[in-house]
């Protein structure tokens, strides 16, 4: 594609820009909690699975 090619989007407006900035970062946040929600899940399942078979080390 050329740098000169007419059939490139319009800029948004600051409008819309305000719009898109005002309803926040909903889609990031949902992709930290489910990341965290793995991390734990995998977490609780060594600590159960693992640790806790083994018993108290002497």
């Amino acid at each position: 594609m050329e740098a000169n090619d007419t059939r490139s989007a319009t800029p948004p407006t600051d409008e819309e820009v305000e719009r898109v900035v005002a309803a926040g970062p909903h889609g990031a946040v949902a992709v930290a909690g489910v990341a965290t929600l793995i991390v734990m899940a995998i977490w609780f399942g060594f600590y159960f699975l693992v640790f806790l078979p083994r018993g108290v080390i002497h």
